[in-house]
């Protein structure tokens, strides 16, 4: 029997008898068969008899340590079997001790800290052992000390030759752990943070913090280098999740104060971190204060640090431990101090800031009084008169002059690339696509491409396609549909088209793909109509005749979403030249001319509680039977149903659509690109995307109550990039003078009445909008806001509305007061509301 039919029989033991008795040379030559076996022990499914076997047995047929490395750790373990008893593990234990070291010091590097845990664990037991049996120290490997931490959480993972006693809690474990001393303190190294009670459950004994905090207090850990490495790690930051838990740990060890005068530049570095990392921070700098073992220039950058951020808890914290400091005498360093918090945003804060200064203002003189009157310039005009009195000084507040808002120029379009000439550049367009499939221009090439090229040329195009391989989107199977001459993709092709493309523009859009791959297996077409001129999605009036004219000569008829889809994207005062043409489609086009294209209609906004979904959303009259009729192909022939229930009635749309997804794709503007109000109205009551937005401020058209709905909706949106295109889009939309600020503030104001909209983001996006150069624009949307927010009861977070109000009146320079605010600021009481609500009435003035 030969070695490779030993293991594949699971006979280890004649397999071990077999190669002890050969040399090296030997061994090296039994390799291809042992690697031909691994392959197939791979391929077969459930247990693999002889699978511990090959990979012992290979391990020692290298010589050299690094392949046997390489062979150990290539990913395949998944199995314990056998390797740790005999006759196996006799076998590594024979080997040399500078191989059985080199092949784990190779191992504890190359594998370390896998995300496999049953073979990562199993292999630190090859590991663990060739190392010990080596006499070679645990390598300082931080993906090595996870799969230490694993090992010795879980039996799971612990072979037989195991130096630890059984049935021990971790504590008792890792006291009689030799490897203890050296990788416990890089537990603050890795990813090691998950692991500290991953398998401890409810058994309090399994649980790491208490079982270390334990080891350093006997002994086992040295308690200053620990220390060391758990504040360096925190510094350094990382996940909150992984920071909460060394914070945990060391706070269980409770440093004591020489101990924390020792880190405490690790403690500053710590007040950048995570709330819960900053506040533990906090705190034991100023017991470190308080013993005096903190320096004044410390105490300034401390404060500093706190000033920047958020949390208001941290702010307030600062402004009580620099109080206790001026108080014990400090008075210059804690006010300079106190200083740096006059320009925090937010008001109450400025306020105790102010506080603290009048409690101890008696004693300042000098350098700290000029101080105190600079930075005094950043207060809010709520503080101007206390700060005059306290500082002796009349003080001009920041933010008093009139600012213009600066608006970008009002967006041009952009002309469409050039036709796909030749199948090799069609080809390198669909790759690109397939990725990022809702860019309008490279969508609209790539149909009008296809059309082109199988018009021209079939073969051509199914040879450039054919290195493309097998279908992986509605697009790609577009293309090799058509260069297969219009078959269809799968049996299933309608539906996935629905699924693709839902909602009442990606509707239209499926049914433009179907139309070119029908065209593609019955009447070709040389080109698509409603490739649009302009990036944006319109079609110019004079291309559009002219391609119609085109199809006259050749005799071609016009495919009917094709050319819906034409009219659509057109507009025209009948002076184009169209009158010239004889077709059916020919005098389509120019009636549709002569009218300026499709009719707008008025739209409504239907209030939450009237709406039968529950949301508010835009709304439109009953659909004008002429308006579509203009968009008939020809006389007689009907109007595409996906163009006539786009079209129709949102509440028709709705009952079309409902329960299909949403679709929120960019393509959705460039169907109606001159009827953006209609275009919103059939988006809401969601928005469909950031990128939709930025496409519908670029289009034309008037903005009516959809647009503002949709507006305010992006506004308080829940992720921060929807809120930044929502001020993109209305830098855009105001340089077009197409915005109407108090409608939008009044649509806010009703969805934060209606729960839809959180006040607390809309003051930040008005906050954004302002700093983005509109401060105007964003009072006039908060001065029509206020007024309806405050009829009844104050929603949370209306205090931040009313901050930002406040700061954007003073940058607008906005005068003129505004009944609600004063009504509020007069009726009593110390809600923060309440005190935002009297600075804003004092500014604005009677």
């Amino acid at each position: 029997m030969d070695l490779v039919t030993a293991i594949r029989n699971a006979d280890p033991a004649r397999a071990v008898e077999l190669v002890a008795g050969m040399d090296a040379a030997r061994r090296r030559a039994e390799l291809p068969g042992l690697e031909a076996l691994r392959r197939e022990l791979i391929r077969r499914d459930g247990v693999r008899p002889g699978w511990d076997a090959a990979l012992i047995v290979g391990a020692v047929c290298h010589s050299a340590p690094a392949a046997a490395a390489n062979w150990l750790a290539r990913g395949e373990l998944d199995s314990h079997g056998a390797w740790d008893r005999p006759p196996l593990i006799g076998l590594l234990e024979a080997q040399p001790a500078p191989w059985q070291r080199d092949v784990g010091l190779r191992l504890a590097n190359r594998r370390a800290g896998s995300t496999d845990a049953w073979g990562s664990g199993l292999l630190f037991g090859i590991t663990e052992h060739l190392l010990r049996r080596s006499d070679t120290p645990p390598p300082a490997e931080p993906g090595f000390v996870v799969d230490w931490m694993r090992d010795r959480s879980s039996a799971l993972f612990r072979s037989a030759v195991t130096v630890l006693p059984p049935d021990a809690d971790l504590y008792t474990r890792l006291r009689a752990d030799s490897f203890t001393p050296v990788l416990g303190p890089l537990l603050f190294e890795g990813d090691t943070a998950r692991w500290f009670d991953h398998f401890a459950r409810r058994n309090d004994a399994e649980r790491w913090t208490p079982a270390l905090v334990r080891l350093v207090a006997d002994g086992t850990l040295d308690r200053a280098a620990f220390l060391a490495c758990g504040f360096a790690r925190l510094a350094r930051g990382g996940a909150p999740g992984e920071l909460r838990t060394y914070l945990g740990l060391l706070t269980g060890l409770a440093p004591d104060l020489a101990e924390l005068a020792e880190n405490r530049r690790a403690l500053v570095a710590m007040l950048d971190g995570d709330s819960v990392l900053a506040g533990g921070a906090q705190e034991w700098l100023m017991l470190l204060d308080g013993a005096g073992l903190l320096g004044e220039g410390e105490l300034a950058e401390v404060s500093g640090v706190v000033w920047a951020r958020p949390e208001k808890k941290l702010v307030r914290a600062q402004l009580g431990w620099l109080d206790r400091v001026a108080a014990g005498g400090r008075v210059g360093v804690a006010l300079g101090a106190v200083a740096g918090c006059f320009g925090h945003p937010d008001r109450q804060l400025q306020g105790q800031a102010l506080k603290v200064v009048k409690r101890h203002v008696r004693a300042v003189e000098g350098e700290l009084l000029t101080e105190l009157r600079v930075a005094a310039l950043l207060l809010d005009p709520v503080h101007a008169a206390l700060a005059a009195e306290l500082l002796g000084v009349e003080v001009e507040l920041a933010g008093e002059v009139v600012v213009a808002d600066r608006l970008p120029e009002p967006p041009r379009p952009v002309p469409m690339p050039a036709p796909l000439a030749t199948p090799a550049e069609l080809a390198e367009k669909v790759v690109p696509l397939l990725v990022s499939p809702e860019k309008t221009p490279a969508f609209e090439l790539l149909l009008d491409g296809l059309v082109r090229q199988a018009w021209t040329d079939r073969d051509a195009l199914a040879a450039a396609l054919a290195p493309l391989g097998p279908e992986r989107h509605s697009l790609h199977r577009l293309a090799l549909a058509v260069a297969a001459g219009g078959a269809e993709p799968s049996p299933y092709w309608a539906e996935q088209l629905r699924r693709s493309y839902a909602g009442p523009f990606g509707a239209v859009l499926a049914a433009r793909i179907e139309e070119v791959r029908q065209q593609a297996a019955g009447r070709a077409v040389p080109f698509l109509l409603a490739t649009p001129s302009w990036c944006h999605g319109a079609l110019d009036a004079r291309e559009l005749v002219a391609r119609l004219a085109r199809y006259e000569e050749l005799g071609v008829q016009p495919g009917p979403v094709d050319f819906a889809q034409a009219l659509l994207r057109t507009v025209g005062d009948g002076s184009e030249g169209a009158e010239a043409l004889t077709s059916p489609a020919g005098r389509q086009l120019a009636a549709w001319l002569r009218g300026g294209g499709l009719p707008r209609r008025a739209t409504t906004v239907v209030p939450k509680e009237a709406a039968a979904d529950g949301h508010r959303h835009g709304e439109q009259p009953d659909p004008d039977p002429e308006r579509a009729a203009l968009l008939a192909v020809a006389a007689g022939a009907p109007v595409p149903e996906e163009v006539r229930l786009l079209l129709g009635t949102r509440r028709a749309l709705a009952e079309h659509h409902r329960g299909r997804p949403r679709w929120p794709d960019t393509r959705a503007a460039a169907v109606l690109p001159h009827h953006r109000e209609e275009t919103a109205v059939r988006l809401l009551p969601g928005l469909d995307g950031e990128h939709v937005l930025l496409r519908l401020a670029e289009n034309t058209g008037p903005c009516g109550p959809g647009v503002h709905l949709l507006l305010a909706r992006a506004c308080g949106a829940q992720r921060e990039r929807e809120r930044t295109a929502a001020v993109d889009a209305l830098l855009s939309l105001a340089a077009q003078r197409a915005i109407d600020p108090a409608a939008l503030g009044r649509e806010a104001a009703a969805l934060v009445h209606d729960g839809d909209l959180k006040p607390q983001r809309l003051a930040r996006t008005l906050t954004a909008l302002a700093a983005a150069g509109a401060p105007r624009l964003a009072w006039d949307v908060l001065a029509a806001l206020l007024p309806v927010l405050l009829e009844g009861p104050l929603p949370g977070g209306g205090a931040e509305l009313l901050a930002a109000a406040a700061d954007r009146a003073r940058e607008a320079g906005a005068r003129g007061a505004i009944a609600a605010v004063t009504r509020l600021a007069a009726g009593g009481g110390r809600s923060r509301a309440v005190a935002e609500a009297k600075g804003l009435a004092e500014l604005l003035g009677p």
